[in-house]
């Protein structure tokens, strides 16, 4: 019975229990196309997620802007010959080691028309705010506001 054993164990196919090549190399391209899909979509989330922060910063420029003009119309402190100005402003800095440096510089427009209120003792004057900023792919991308604001002098 002992020898029968031994024979079993002995005489059992040589072939050590464990992955063949083909399955190696399976297995490599399914890790490999799952790791290349999931880079791809970390990277264009980063994108999306800084293109966004883009935007939220324009929005807030481009609201100071406008409300910095409503202020000045209000209190009358606007020339009548030159109705037109514009400024650059940052959107985003370089992290640390280049403290100040802006990466992405965007120009704010205020277009300014006197209303006509000839039956009205209300004087308006109406503000259009525009900011324009270059994407991360080179296209430009542009906000506007237009609001109208009453003198109060």
């Amino acid at each position: 019975m002992i020898q029968k054993n031994l024979k079993k164990v002995f005489t059992k196919n040589h072939r050590i229990d464990g992955f063949t090549l083909t399955e190696l190399v399976v297995g490599m391209m399914i890790v490999a196309i799952a790791s290349l899909a999931i880079f791809t979509g970390v990277s264009y989330l980063q994108s999306g997620s800084h293109t966004m922060r883009l935007k939220e910063r324009a929005y807030e420029e481009l609201k100071s802007y406008t409300e910095l003009w409503k202020g000045r119309i209000a209190a009358g402190d606007i020339s009548e010959s030159d109705l037109s100005y514009s400024k650059e402003v940052c959107l985003d800095l370089k992290p640390q080691p280049n403290i100040g440096q802006c990466v992405n510089r965007a120009t704010v427009y205020a277009n300014i028309n006197i209303i006509d209120t000839e039956n009205s003792k209300a004087k308006r004057t109406g503000v259009k705010t525009r900011i324009v900023w270059e994407t991360v792919y080179g296209a430009n991308q542009e906000l506007d506001f237009y609001v109208e604001q009453m003198l109060f002098n």
